[in-house]
C-alpha cells in the first residue's frame, strides 16, 4: 500500500483561519476606538456650549469692578495690587516719572490727574496726568485675586435696597414656593397616577386622553382668565397663593410620568395584597409608593427646577420687592439704571448653586426614573 505525503499546504491551511479572526478582531477593536474617540469628541464639543457660559459667568462674580471691562477680556479675574500706607489700602501703580519708572500708590484721579503717594516716603504726594496724549503714565499693577467679598455684597444688596429687600429675602421666598410646590405635586400627582396605573374604571383611557390633551395647551392661553380668577375673584394678587395651590391640582406631564412607572410594578404583588385584605390606599401607600423612590425623585427635581426657575408665573401674581422670587430679582436687578456686573453674576451663581446641588444628589434616581419611566410593562 503506498502511502500519500501530507501535503505540504495544510498548516497554511489551518493557520489562515486564525489569521482571518486575528485580523477582523484587530479592526474591530480599531473600529471600536475610533467611534469612541468620534462620539467623547462630540459630546465635550456640545458640552462647551454649556460650560462655557457657566465658567463666564462663574469667574466673573469673582472679578473686580475695573477687571469687569477689561479690554481684551480675560478669563481669571485680576486685581490691583494694593499696599498699606498710613493704616489705608490704597491701589499700586507702575508710574513713569522724571526719574523713571516708580511704585507709587493711588490716592485719588479727579479730571484725569491721580493723585500719588510713595509708599516709602508716605508725607511725599505728588500729581500726574495718567494720560498724556497717546501715552499711558501711569498703569495699574494687577494680581490673579479672586475677590469673594462680592457674593455678601450682592445678597446684601438686591434690586431695590431702599425697601429692604435684598437677594437673602429672594432666596427664602423662593425656597419656600419651590418646598411648597414639590409637596403639593407629590401628593396631587401620585394618587391620580396610582388611579390610571391600577384601577379600572368606565372611561379611564378615555380620561387620561383627555388629560393629556392639556399638555398641547400653552399657557398663554389660560393666563388672563387664571389671573382674573387669582387676582380679582379669589384676591390673592401678590401673595405666594396662586404660585403654590395650582401645584396641589393634578398636572398631565407628573400624571403621565408616574402612572408609566407604576406599570412597571408587577401586578401579582398588588393582587396578591388584595387577597390578604388589602385596601387600595394600603397597596399604594405600603407597596406602590415605597417601590416608586426613582420616579418620585424625578418629579421631585423636576417640579424644584420647574419652581425654581419660574419667571412668568413671579412676574404675572408678585407685585411688591420684598415677595420677588430670585429669578424675578435678578431680571429686576438687571434692569436698574446702574448695574453692578460682578454682582450680578455673583448673586446669578448663587441662584444656579441649588439647581447643581438638587440634581447632583438626586443624579442615580433621576437617572433610574427616567429610564424605568419608559421601560415596558
Amino acid at each position: 500500500m503506498t502511502n500519500i505525503p501530507a501535503s505540504s499546504s495544510t498548516p497554511n491551511l489551518i493557520q489562515q483561519p486564525d489569521q482571518g479572526r486575528r485580523s477582523e478582531k484587530q479592526s474591530r477593536k480599531i473600529r471600536d476606538i475610533f467611534t469612541s474617540t468620534i462620539s467623547h469628541g462630540l459630546l465635550i464639543f456640545v458640552g462647551l456650549f454649556f460650560a462655557v457660559p457657566f465658567l463666564w459667568m462663574l469667574l466673573t462674580a469673582f472679578k473686580s469692578d475695573q477687571d469687569v471691562f477689561h479690554s481684551p477680556p480675560r478669563w481669571l479675574p485680576f486685581d490691583n495690587v494694593r499696599v498699606d500706607v498710613n493704616g489705608e489700602q490704597l491701589a499700586l501703580y507702575n508710574v513713569k516719572t522724571e526719574n523713571g519708572m516708580k511704585e507709587l500708590a493711588l490716592i485719588k484721579i479727579i479730571e484725569g490727574v491721580g493723585t500719588f503717594v510713595d509708599p516709602a516716603q508716605p508725607e511725599k504726594i505728588i500729581e500726574y496726568e495718567i494720560q498724556q496724549g497717546a501715552e499711558r503714565i501711569a498703569e495699574p499693577i494687577m494680581e490673579i485675586s479672586f475677590r469673594w467679598q462680592n457674593f455678601p455684597d450682592a445678597m446684601n444688596r438686591g434690586s431695590r435696597p431702599g425697601v429692604g429687600a435684598s437677594f437673602w429675602v429672594y432666596f427664602k421666598n423662593s425656597l419656600i414656593i419651590a418646598f411648597f410646590s414639590i409637596i403639593g405635586t407629590l401628593v396631587s400627582n401620585a394618587p391620580v397616577a396610582y388611579a390610571f396605573a391600577r384601577i379600572k374604571f368606565p372611561g379611564r383611557d378615555f380620561l387620561f386622553v383627555i388629560i393629556l390633551a392639556t399638555m398641547m395647551l400653552p399657557f398663554q392661553v389660560t393666563m388672563i382668565p387664571i389671573y382674573l380668577l387669582f387676582n380679582d375673584t379669589l384676591g390673592w394678587g401678590d401673595t405666594f397663593l396662586p404660585l403654590i395651590i395650582p401645584t396641589f391640582f393634578a398636572n398631565a406631564w407628573d400624571v403621565f410620568l408616574l402612572r408609566q412607572f407604576f406599570r412597571t410594578i408587577p401586578e401579582e404583588m398588588c393582587d396578591a395584597a388584595r387577597v390578604d385584605g388589602a385596601s387600595e390606599w394600603q397597596i399604594f401607600s405600603q407597596i406602590v409608593l415605597p417601590l416608586s423612590t426613582p420616579v418620585l425623585a424625578t418629579v421631585t427635581v423636576f417640579t424644584f427646577l420647574w419652581a425654581w426657575n419660574d419667571f412668568t408665573g413671579p412676574l404675572l401674581f408678585l407685585n411688591s420687592p420684598r415677595n420677588f422670587t430670585m429669578a424675578l430679582g435678578l431680571q429686576d436687578f438687571q434692569g436698574q439704571k446702574t448695574i453692578v456686573w460682578n454682582q450680578l453674576m455673583a448673586a446669578a451663581t448663587v441662584f444656579t448653586i441649588p439647581i447643581i446641588i438638587a440634581f447632583f444628589f438626586a443624579q442615580k434616581t433621576f437617572i433610574q426614573g427616567i429610564k424605568l419611566t419608559g421601560s415596558k410593562e
